[in-house]
């Protein structure tokens, strides 16, 4: 899937966006992002925050329905540990859950907002 460098989510820069394939033909949702924390870690939530920038296209790419992950090994993801769906806004997410340790961490967009087949994300974090 084409788009902005996925660590554009994990940067600290409010921003800089992680997004989708959108000119040039676009691909359906599901879209996902995942983490590698490096380490094995006990997750027991995960924050997003949506673009910050203004302008007409500030809303593009919201998460809507989603699901959340968590590995040990990067490849194996059982069940999602949380699902949901996002308040079609700018405000910081948060998503809390039943610890789990890992050392992967993937959102799984469902959905965008607005019907759109893109997903952005100005920051992505792992919350314990």
């Amino acid at each position: 899937m084409n788009g902005s460098a996925r660590d554009d989510a994990f940067d600290g820069n409010l921003s800089t966006i992680w997004y989708t394939k959108y000119t040039g033909g676009s691909d359906p949702a599901p879209h996902e992002i995942q983490i590698n924390m490096g380490a094995s870690y006990s997750v027991s939530g995960l924050r997003y925050l949506p673009r910050q920038d203004g302008g007409s296209g500030a809303a593009n790419g919201r998460i809507g329905q989603h699901e959340v992950y968590v590995s040990t090994d990067g490849t194996n993801w059982g069940t999602a540990v949380a699902t949901g769906a996002f308040a079609n806004d700018a405000s910081q997410k948060d998503v809390r859950f039943t610890a789990k340790t890992g050392q992967y961490l993937r959102l799984r967009a469902v959905s965008e907002v607005a019907g759109n087949p893109w997903t952005s994300a100005a920051e992505i974090y792992a919350l314990n």
